[in-house]
């Protein structure tokens, strides 16, 4: 059962019976790829943007792969891992990309932030300082608040060390205007489906992505 929600962003959530962990540091959020029950995200309600105001959109850092890590391998050859920035305000949402994360036995070490101002924050620092987790890849919702998934893919796509980076939009929308705009600033899209079973599909769609962008 989950505690009470934490007053301070030094706090960690142990949740699924003490086998998965979110870990709130500095308004950012690390989620390790462990063993975590799928039905999880049923009993997660509380929402993350709480928190959003006393983040100060600071990242964690992580202790590996670092910005100089080479891009590591997907076929679990390689003991690196891979840093995949997730911009989601829906802790539910998060959960579950976490859980199929899990299933695929991807090797990611997902940071987590919960609006725009701290998506942007956490590229911006990656790009300035070579301590800090540098993203091989943005997965991005767009209603996020603050500073919308576009807004935050055009600045992205501004800073030179990270304009070609790949991204992949997960959304609710189905709009065409959305479809084009991202497929226009290099984004690919995946719209989330209202099933579990449905949503759990985006484990092999991220395989397939980093698979795509990735020098094997």
């Amino acid at each position: 059962m989950m505690k009470r929600w934490p007053t301070k962003l030094e706090a960690s959530i142990r949740v699924a019976e003490g086998e998965g962990f979110l870990e709130f540091l500095q308004g950012s959020l690390k989620m390790e790829a462990t063993a975590a029950s799928a039905a999880v995200w049923q009993s997660v309600s509380a929402p993350m943007h709480v928190m959003a105001d006393e983040s100060g959109a600071q990242p964690i850092p992580a202790g590996k792969p670092s910005s100089t890590a080479r891009t590591p391998s997907l076929s679990g050859t390689s003991d690196s891992r891979m840093n995949v920035l997730l911009a989601e305000d829906n802790l539910p949402d998060s959960l579950l990309i976490r859980e199929a994360i899990r299933r695929e036995s991807l090797p990611i070490e997902l940071h987590v932030v919960t609006d725009g101002e701290q998506a942007i924050a956490f590229i911006n620092r990656a790009a300035a300082d070579p301590a800090a987790p540098s993203p091989h890849a943005i997965v991005l919702d767009l209603n996020l608040p603050k500073i919308d998934g576009f807004g935050v893919l055009h600045e992205v796509r501004g800073i030179e060390r990270f304009k070609n980076i790949p991204v992949l939009v997960v959304t609710s929308s189905d709009s065409p205007n959305d479809r084009k705009e991202a497929a226009t600033l290099g984004a690919e899209y995946f719209r989330k489906p209202v099933s579990y079973h449905e949503f759990m599909k985006i484990g092999e769609h991220l395989r397939q992505f980093l698979l795509k962008h990735q020098t094997l």
